[in-house]
């Protein structure tokens, strides 16, 4: 479904921050008027234009706040965080780059500032994977989703499903992992596969959390998590729930059929030219470089090697939590592999494949979150009854 530009990727990923628009995160007038202003594939005219709007949305709101105007000024500063993240998007293959960080940590002020003045204020968490905790009205203990972001997420930008969470009663916590967010745009901790090394950390971190009841804690892993969260709750058995969308089985299969005839060669040292040759082309270095430095790898072939730890073929048999296993009959980037998980797991377990017809299509769900957070809390409220 195109919403505004003729290229894919810009119009997906306006689509994403306008999916957010439920959650008061962005506004479709804002977002539309921003895309009006950005030259069709110009990375910089991208970031002049969302950095451009956010930044006048947080001068609005230090004067919204100074003219005690709290809840306008929260808005404002939702707004401007999700914007600035945007703006550092196409910009992610430098971590020295001054666009990503001038963007990114503006992104992180503007969210903090926010906090206190939120209907339900959040707290930072701190740590060696920070992020944020936020909890419905009364006294608790309650039922709590650990949220983990995917392969360019932050922990400010996953605020965007909380409301669900919150509205229903559960207390939500978003936590940057390796690879993620502030860990690896501040610390420089690239992404790292063996997440059945990272998550137990994380429930010991959330459980004790004030507010939070240690035995329903639910696991979300969205996008990139589709494969992380998996081999996470595979050792963390403490985990109530476990839920997975889209989910990743296999993620060299998918990049085998990508490549085709150059995937045999990917451990030939003499076929490194030919891998190096994609960043030749503008499509592929933009999304081969921000991935790379994820992977924390030098080039192509290094970084095609490396994804082939990514899978949770081994271990999706050992996971023993109620899992919710999605997947989307447009996402071009699941290519159905939730189903291969799903068949491979062997805990009580739920399929759900979203539709166009609902609304719902693309990855993740595109713009309509609120089907896919429906459908994920209805399961959770019968499955932890």
């Amino acid at each position: 479904m195109k919403l505004y530009f003729d290229d894919e990727a810009f119009d997906g990923q306006l689509q994403r921050t306008v999916g957010k628009c439920d959650a008061g995160m962005a506004n479709v007038g804002e977002c539309l008027y921003i895309a009006s202003q950005i030259a069709p594939g110009d990375r910089d005219s991208w970031y002049t234009a969302w950095s451009g709007f956010a930044a006048g949305l947080a001068r609005q709101a230090d004067r919204a706040a100074q003219g005690g105007h709290a809840a306008s000024a929260a808005g404002l500063r939702l707004r401007a965080a999700e914007y600035f993240r945007q703006a550092f998007f196409w910009h992610r293959d430098d971590l020295d780059g001054q666009a990503l960080r001038s963007a990114f940590r503006a992104s992180v002020d503007a969210f903090r500032k926010a906090l206190p003045d939120l209907p339900r204020p959040g707290r930072i968490v701190a740590g060696d994977t920070p992020g944020y905790l936020f909890t419905p009205p009364g006294a608790g203990p309650f039922p709590t989703i650990l949220h983990i972001g995917g392969y360019d997420n932050t922990a400010e930008e996953l605020y965007a499903s909380a409301y669900p969470a919150l509205d229903r009663g559960w207390a939500f916590v978003m936590l940057d992992g390796p690879g993620q967010g502030s860990v690896l745009y501040e610390r420089r901790v690239p992404q790292r596969p063996d997440w059945e090394q990272v998550v137990p950390g994380m429930f010991e971190l959330v459980a004790g959390l004030p507010g939070v009841d240690a035995k329903r804690i639910a696991l979300v892993g969205r996008s990139f998590g589709g494969v992380l969260a998996p081999r996470g709750a595979a050792a963390t058995p403490q985990l109530a729930a476990l839920i997975v969308d889209p989910g990743q089985y296999d993620m060299a299969a998918g990049l085998a059929v990508r490549l085709g005839k150059l995937w045999p060669h990917i451990d030939d040292p003499a076929a490194k030219p030919r891998f190096d040759a994609l960043l030749q082309m503008p499509g592929m270095r933009t999304l081969l470089g921000p991935r790379m430095v994820t992977n924390g790898v030098a080039d192509p072939q290094a970084y095609f090697q490396d994804m082939r730890r990514y899978s949770c073929a081994e271990l999706a048999p050992s996971i023993r939590c109620p899992s919710f296993v999605a997947d989307n009959e447009t996402d071009l980037v699941s290519t159905g592999q939730g189903k291969l998980l799903y068949d491979a797991m062997t805990c009580p377990k739920t399929f759900r494949r979203f539709t166009r017809a609902e609304g719902a299509e693309g990855h993740c769900e595109g713009m309509a979150q609120i089907v896919f957070w429906t459908a994920a809390f209805d399961w959770l409220d019968t499955t932890l009854r």
